[in-house]
C-alpha cells in the first residue's frame, strides 16, 4: 500500500510536505504511512484515494484497478468543466507552472485559514 501512495504522489511531482498540505495532515503523517510505521485510518485512506481519484482497493494493494467507473466518470466531469484552464496552464513554461502552483497553495492555506471565503 504505501508504494502506491508514494508511486501516486511521485508521479505527480509531489514531495511529502505537498500531499500533506492537500489532505489537511502532517508531513510526518504521511512519511509514517508511506514507511508502514503508521496504520492508516480510515479517514486518511479515503482522503488519499479522493485526492488520488483511485480506490481505496487499490491503495491497500486490493485491486490493481486505480478507478472504477464511478470515478471515472467524476474525473472526466471534473476535466470537461476545467478544460480550459487546464489548457491554458499546459501553454505556460515550467517556471511559470511551478508559480502557479505555488500561488495555489497560498491561496489555499489563506482560505483554510479564515483570510479568504
Amino acid at each position: 500500500m504505501s508504494n502506491r501512495i508514494r508511486e501516486l504522489r511521485e508521479k505527480r511531482g509531489m514531495n511529502q510536505e505537498a500531499l500533506a498540505g492537500f489532505i489537511g495532515v502532517s508531513q510526518q503523517t504521511i512519511s509514517k504511512v508511506e514507511r508502514n510505521t503508521d496504520a492508516l485510518g480510515v479517514d486518511l485512506l479515503i482522503e488519499i484515494s479522493d485526492f488520488f481519484s483511485v480506490t481505496t482497493d487499490y491503495l491497500l494493494g486490493l485491486s490493481d484497478e486505480k478507478r472504477n467507473l464511478f470515478l471515472e466518470n467524476r474525473v472526466n466531469r471534473k476535466i470537461d468543466s476545467y478544460y480550459d484552464l487546464i489548457v491554458e496552464f499546459e501553454e505556460l513554461n515550467e517556471n511559470n507552472k511551478k508559480v502557479v502552483q505555488v500561488m495555489i497553495r497560498a491561496l489555499k492555506e489563506a482560505q483554510t485559514d479564515g483570510e479568504l471565503r
